[in-house]
């Protein structure tokens, strides 16, 4: 996944260029995303301070995804396998939670999260927030989890009120 991760960020980065060309460089950036997408958004958002708010549907800042079970069968770990050389590149390069510091600016940050969510277990997103509450309050007081009660993540990614959120979230400004 680190090098997908990697490549996805890259690429929304030239995304942005392109609308900055063609909205104008002047404009702020609200992004966001479902699953992987959502991990990319929040890694965009400590590349790119163009982008100030960032909404990520059951996602996580934690590319080791810790406890991340089967889709087709929940009782039974992914294979994360190991990194070669270039997926670790991509993970030490990007990870979220090794780059703490390209967060301190203070993006907002919305995790929507399925509370019962096995692939993309929810404590990826606290365990985000608290590191930067400890280490900049600021920006760790400007990232929002919230859990979605009885929803895995399938569930939680159709979720029409877990999509409303995220929206409202990402509408709102400053």
């Amino acid at each position: 996944m680190w090098p997908l991760l990697g490549l996805y960020t890259l690429e929304t980065l030239r995304v942005l260029d392109w609308a900055a060309a063609k909205l104008g460089s002047h404009r702020d950036f609200v992004i966001g995303g479902v699953s992987l997408g959502g991990d990319v958004a929040v890694t965009v958002a400590s590349l790119d301070t163009r982008v100030v708010r960032v909404a990520g549907l059951v996602a996580t800042p934690d590319w080791t995804r810790p406890g991340m079970m089967r889709l087709d069968d929940p009782t039974t770990p992914v294979d994360q396998g190991e990194a070669d050389s270039y997926s670790q590149w991509a993970y030490d390069e990007f990870e979220p939670l090794h780059h703490l510091d390209r967060y301190e600016r203070g993006p907002l940050i919305a995790f929507e999260c399925a509370d019962e969510d096995s692939h993309v277990p929810p404590d990826g997103a606290e365990r985000f927030k608290a590191a930067l509450l400890e280490r900049y309050p600021h920006a760790g007081r400007r990232v929002r989890v919230t859990r979605h009660p009885g929803l895995g993540h399938l569930p939680g990614v159709r979720d029409p009120k877990m999509t409303e959120a995220a929206l409202r979230w990402l509408e709102q400004g400053d």
